[in-house]
């Protein structure tokens, strides 16, 4: 019998996980997550000069940005190790390039280490997250609710709630941090915060978006602004509807089987705090009828790209919707979902997408 080779046993074990889906995920989306993280440090190139000096440039910007992300120790190592290879390959020194290969995997290590950690720590800030939004299924006189919330990265900037108002009233809250991570899940943390406290105060849903202008929009850094939308339901199932900049709503009407977009004036929160903004809020009031679907959601569903960079957009979400008005809620969910999956393929992480679907008894 044919004595296995022990190199193959070590290569199968460390590759025994890997799938062209992962390699594909490197080249296409880790690859350039990587560029896009050392990009804000890389000049503009000079548009004088020919594509070798450009790409020169380049390659120089990229390894200087580099350089800069490590901190002053690591950097020191790193260049160190880099001539202590050169020399050794220079001067055939068998001795300094093993060193120097010793040395940068214990470099990479380190970094490995601090990704890690950092990794933990996010694991763990999303669950937190995901335990701010609303764990149990949301019961509404006079409506099935279904919801779904995905983030992009481990936390992100969707946000959904239903809120408990005065006059017995509920608050549907559908927000959008601009951006996507760790800084906009720190300001969606901020924003239901100030809305559960909007919220115990007042049941205008006009009044409660004027106050989160004024108090939140000066917290925003600047590139950052909020889409929201506040739909307050009475006890009749009368929905008034405001928005800050966000999607519409789309509105099934199933007993003229059409659909009609309830899109209310309005800007998003942080582009102006005062009198502008006040001015461009507008209310609109509905009354859905038994069977009548509505579709609340961020723009992560619609703007969901597949392969060839077409987006999702909202023709799917009307055919799955009028085609399945006779099931309930989570059937309608359900396929939706599919429709998403099979559409977007390997193109994963793109944007948070949240989404509610309501359907009139």
């Amino acid at each position: 019998m044919a004595k296995e080779n022990p190199f193959k046993r070590i290569f199968d074990l460390y590759t025994s996980d890997l799938g062209y889906q992962e390699i594909e995920r490197l080249i296409k989306r880790d690859a350039s997550e990587v560029y896009e993280y050392f990009a804000h440090d890389i000049p503009k190139p000079d548009v004088t000069k020919n594509k070798f000096s450009r790409a020169l440039i380049f390659l120089r910007s990229l390894f200087n940005a580099f350089l800069l992300k490590l901190s002053p120790a690591r950097r020191l190592i790193y260049i160190f190790t880099i001539v202590i290879f050169i020399v050794g390959l220079v001067q055939a020194i068998n001795s300094y390039v093993v060193l120097s290969f010793l040395i940068m995997n214990i470099l990479l290590a380190f970094e490995l280490a601090d990704k890690l950690t950092v990794k933990d720590d996010l694991n763990t800030a999303r669950t937190i997250q995901s335990r701010l939004l609303p764990q149990d299924k949301i019961d509404l006189p006079g409506y099935q609710v279904a919801t779904y919330y995905e983030s992009a990265k481990e936390v992100g900037g969707d946000y959904y709630d239903i809120l408990d108002v005065k006059d017995d009233k509920h608050l549907l809250v559908v927000g959008d941090i601009s951006g996507k991570g760790l800084a906009a899940a720190l300001y969606m943390v901020r924003l239901q915060a100030i809305l559960q406290f909007l919220a115990e105060s007042a049941s205008n849903p006009k009044e409660i978006l004027i106050k989160l202008n004024r108090m939140f929009s000066k917290k925003l850094s600047k590139g950052y602004f909020l889409t929201l939308l506040l739909a307050c339901i009475d006890k009749g199932g009368s929905i008034s509807i405001i928005r800050a900049g966000h999607t519409p709503v789309l509105h099934y009407i199933a007993a003229e089987d059409k659909f009609v977009e309830h899109t209310p004036k309005g800007i998003g929160i942080g582009l102006n705090d005062g009198k502008i903004f006040e001015n461009s809020v507008e209310e609109i009031n509905i009354k859905p009828e038994t069977g009548d679907i509505l579709f609340f959601y961020t723009d992560g569903i619609t703007e969901l790209m597949d392969d060839y960079k077409r987006q999702f957009g909202d023709g799917y979400i009307r055919n799955i919707i009028s085609g399945s008005k006779d099931k309930d809620v989570e059937v309608i969910k359900e396929r939706i979902n599919a429709a998403v999956e099979e559409f977007r393929g390997r193109m994963t992480g793109q944007d948070d997408l949240t989404y509610l679907v309501f359907k009139a008894d």
